[in-house]
Order: structure tokens, then sequence, then C-alpha cells
């Protein structure tokens, strides 16, 4: 119970920079909890060309999900000026993953395809920013943002079936960089207010592996990752004002984020690093919260 406790007022950090503020309330606490639903996607070509083949291998994490906790604090720091701060843990507990090679261009002649287990493992995003006031009345506001934000994924791949009683992998992927946001919240009728915002994310991408069976790969990281991507979130919530301090809100947001082509490192044992090119990497989701926003 104290787990979903905090996790509640979380959810309700995250969101509650979008809740109207007046002059005399100068800090925003949020705090809350909800459920995270997000896919995964990577490609390899069979060399830095792209060609042979264009996709040599595919995996693809999907339906990987779990509660979240949250925490958003807004500081109104002078006048228009605005701090903010948010933080969110998912603890995976559902998902799986494939695993497909293929000899031929645009996923023709299989040569591998396996199903996995992927219900372990976490995500996080950090973001800090500064905002400006840019509309601040009793029943509309709108407000602009510009921070930075690291993402990072840290996924499984394991067997449950005893066909690979050993395979333990790991893929941790981190987007990082800088974003600019707009946050909208109208008054629809006393004490109940609709926000909403918008992101968008220019980023750096790196992921490392540990590919546990394959014996020709070094450890503890067999390959990695680099590529340049954007992202864009957008969310929806409705918050309630029970209280003068403390406000009810539940909220609904979807994301995109997706890279360009970039580099793939296999590190063998042998010393030797095989290069090839990284097509694209995909990650897409949505999540639902729910907590509490006190304002002080």
């Amino acid at each position: 119970m104290s787990k979903f406790i905090l996790s509640c007022i979380i959810c309700t950090l995250w969101s509650c920079h979008l809740s109207a503020q007046s002059n005399a309330q100068k800090l925003s606490i949020g705090l809350s909890t909800g459920a995270v639903n997000q896919d995964l996607k990577w490609s390899i070509a069979g060399n830095l060309a792209g060609q042979n083949p264009n996709i040599f291998s595919e995996l693809h994490w999907q339906k990987v999900g779990g509660q979240s906790v949250g925490t958003t604090i807004v500081w109104n720091v002078y006048k228009r000026l605005l701090l903010s701060g948010d933080y969110e843990r998912v603890f995976i507990r559902s998902g799986t993953v494939t695993d497909q090679d293929f000899s031929g261009d645009n996923r023709s002649g299989i040569i591998y395809d396996e199903r996995f287990n992927a219900d372990k493992g976490h995500a996080t995003d950090w973001s800090a920013s500064a905002g400006y006031k840019l509309i601040n009345q009793p029943k509309f506001n709108l407000h602009a943002f510009a921070g930075y934000r690291i993402n990072r994924q840290s996924l499984v791949l394991y067997d449950q079936t005893g066909s690979f009683p050993n395979l333990n992998s790991t893929y941790t992927a981190t987007w990082k960089g800088p974003f600019i946001k707009s946050m909208a919240a109208i008054e629809l009728v006393k004490k109940l207010q609709v926000s909403a915002s918008l992101s968008y994310n220019q980023v750096n991408y790196q992921a490392i592996s540990d590919w546990n069976l394959a014996q020709n790969f070094q450890h503890p990281i067999s390959y990695r990752h680099t590529a340049k991507g954007f992202g864009i979130t957008g969310d929806l919530g409705l918050t309630y004002a029970a209280y003068r301090h403390v406000a009810i809100q539940v909220s609904g947001g979807y994301f995109t984020w997706q890279t360009g082509k970039g580099l793939d490192e296999l590190f063998l044992t042998s010393g030797a690093v095989d290069k090839t090119q990284l097509n694209r990497v995909d990650w897409s989701g949505y999540r639902v919260t729910a907590g509490l926003i006190l304002k002080l």
C-alpha cells in the first residue's frame, strides 16, 4: 500500500506543472502512479553501406510494460519564470521480444526466428527545464519550457520454455538531449481543469548489450549502437481541486521516438570490432496515470 501511495504522488507531480498556479502559490509538487506500455524495435544491415542484406537482423520488444511511479516539481522562481524537474520509473512486468535474422533483402530468407520473454527490467525518465508563463489568467494558462531529458530502457531477453535455460541477455538503450515543451490548462467548470502538453526532443541515442550466450562476443558489452534521433510526447489530463492546496489528477499520454541511420559495433573475443549500419530504432508507447498535486 505504501508503494502505491508513493506511486500515486509521483504521477501527479509529473503533471502538476500543467495545473493553474495562483500568484501566491510558488511551489507545485506532484506524485503519481499508473501503467506504461511500450514497444522498441531496431534492425541492422549486413554492412556499413546498408546492404548484403539491407535488413540482416531485427529485434522487436513488444508490449513491454508495468507500473510507473513519478514525481514533478515546479517552482515559480520569480514573476513569470519557472523551474521544473521530472522523474518517472517503470517497473517492467510484461512483454516479449522477437529475434529474427535474414539472408535476403526486405526481410526475405529467414534464417533465424525466435520469440523470448521480456517481462523484466525497468525504464526511467529524468528531465530538468526552465519555463516562462506566456499566459497566466485565472481560467487559462499557457507555459513554454526548454530543458534536457534522459530516457533509459533496461530491457532483457530470456527464455522460460527451457529451450535456452541459460539465456539472460540485456539491451540498455539511452536517449538524451534537449527538448522544448508547451503546456496549457483551461478551467472547464469550477474546480475542474483540463490540461495538455506537447514536447519535441532532439536526442543522441546509445545502446549497449550483453549477448550472454554468444561465446565469440565480448562480455559484458557485446555490441553498441549509436545514432541521432528525435522524440515527440503528448499528454492530456483532468485535474480536480479537492482542497485549497490539494488536487487530484488523471492523465494519459502517447510518445513516439526514432533514430536515423547509425552505427552497430560488434566486439569479438578476438579483439576485432565488426561494424555495420544500424538502420533505425523505433520506440513508442502510451501511459495512463493518477495522483495528487500539492500546491504550496
